[in-house]
């Protein structure tokens, strides 16, 4: 009888748990895309942010919702655990950007176990579902420091990693030499030896950073100007034409 109530008892909490689960950590509908590095088609430039949510946040958005572009924020899970941090995360959602997982404290995945890293995601995609009520479907690590086996366990809760193929170097700010004219600069010296025919991007960029702030809408122009849309991450790892 007692065994038989045990028995009971531990299957009702494992349907506890199992419910529980699935309520806060949906797996995205989309199919899982490995790595990217770059878009799957050419013209296309895929602006990221990562690090947020920041106090910055209304500033980018307004700016990209300014000239009509959406973007991807790479957001940093314990920081929603603050209220003002949700209402800027919100801000992102609210305006159709999209949100992926950056990692629970910016903790260098080289670092870490197996068991750390996925504790690393799981944390965060719970805490992005509860309070934006977002479902990742990427996961970048922090530092862009990844390998075969440490991204295993990332690719084991089938998320892909998405790294970048063009960084603004933004977060050189405290250089005296490097102020937001540089970081535009950086980026049209390498749009200028491009083809939208044949290359893409995606860039990194820091909503921490004011020397990209300055020069967001200017980097947004100068994108179009070389011939290049400016798309989500989805966009970026999906589309098969231009």
């Amino acid at each position: 009888m007692r065994v038989k109530l045990l028995v009971t008892l531990l299957s009702s909490i494992f349907l506890t748990i199992s419910s529980a689960s699935a309520e806060y950590y949906p797996k995205p509908e989309q199919r899982m895309v490995p790595l990217v590095l770059e878009c799957r088609s050419p013209g296309m430039v895929a602006l990221t942010f990562d690090d947020g949510p920041s106090e910055n946040y209304a500033q980018v958005i307004n700016t990209l919702d300014s000239h009509n572009v959406k973007a991807t924020f790479f957001m940093v899970g314990r920081k929603l655990e603050k209220q003002r941090h949700i209402d800027e995360g919100l801000l992102a959602v609210n305006s159709g950007h999209q949100i992926e997982n950056h990692g629970w404290d910016h903790s260098d995945f080289y670092t870490l176990s197996n068991e750390q890293i996925s504790s690393q995601v799981d944390r965060t995609n719970e805490i992005l579902w509860k309070t934006l009520g977002v479902i990742p479907r990427f996961v970048r690590p922090p530092y862009g420091r990844i390998d075969v086996p440490k991204a295993m366990p990332v690719w084991d809760m089938d998320y892909g990693i998405a790294l970048w193929n063009l960084d603004s170097k933004d977060y050189r700010r405290t250089s005296f030499s490097w102020g937001p004219d540089k970081v535009l600069e950086n980026i049209e010296d390498i749009l200028d030896k491009s083809s939208p025919s044949e290359d893409s991007f995606v860039i990194l960029l820091h909503d921490f950073s004011d020397t990209s702030i300055e020069e967001l809408g200017n980097i947004i122009v100068t994108i179009k100007a070389h011939g290049y849309s400016v798309v989500n991450l989805d966009t970026c790892a999906d589309r098969k034409t231009h």
